[in-house]
């Protein structure tokens, strides 16, 4: 089973109390799958997005807890919108303007970098998200659970989440007063 979400979906997909369960970071899919994106954005005629720390902690964070908490949303599983999540990390303080977006995708069968980019694609809300060009930076986060409860079924299951950033302009920079003044850019 595949399926992957956008940030415009709502409510959690089955969310349920759940055994522990262990997780394992697979950071050589993570790479393969940003180099996989760069390359799909050069062939639109868009800039690469590059690393960001801030943006991996926050992938990673969500990644992890919908396999550990047995639930696939944008929300978290305190309830809280992706943007507040992402914001715990990704801090748009300083700024002038501060967006971002959310691509995720799960899999009970084997997962990999073609795979995932090709299902993004094929869905106009991933696709849009993918090759949009105001994306500047970019964490990506794939996990993966011998066994996961909720919509996983108790299968082995592959989470990745993809969490893209824009921060522009210091506020600092024109006005000092204005140090935690944020213009936000919808999200995606």
């Amino acid at each position: 089973m595949l399926l992957a979400a956008t940030a415009l979906l709502a409510g959690p997909a089955g969310a349920v109390d759940a055994a522990p369960v262990t997780v394992e970071r697979v950071q050589a899919l993570d790479h393969a799958i940003l180099l996989r994106l760069n390359a799909t954005r050069a062939s639109h005629g868009l800039r690469a997005v590059v690393f960001s720390r801030t943006l991996d902690a926050a992938a990673a964070s969500h990644s992890r807890s919908m396999l550990e908490s047995g639930f696939f949303a944008h929300e978290s599983s305190d309830g809280s919108s992706f943007d507040l999540r992402i914001k715990r990390f990704y801090r748009p303080s300083g700024y002038a303007s501060w967006s971002a977006g959310e691509n995720l995708i799960f899999s009970t069968g084997v997962l990999d970098a073609d795979t995932a980019v090709k299902a993004w694609l094929a869905s106009p809300e991933h696709r849009r998200n993918m090759l949009d060009p105001s994306w500047r930076e970019i964490g990506i986060a794939s996990m993966h659970a011998t066994s996961a409860a909720g919509p996983f079924g108790g299968r082995p299951t592959w989470v990745v989440t993809m969490d893209f950033g824009t921060r522009t302009g210091s506020t600092l920079a024109s006005n000092p007063n204005l140090a935690g003044a944020i213009a936000t850019k919808p999200t995606r």
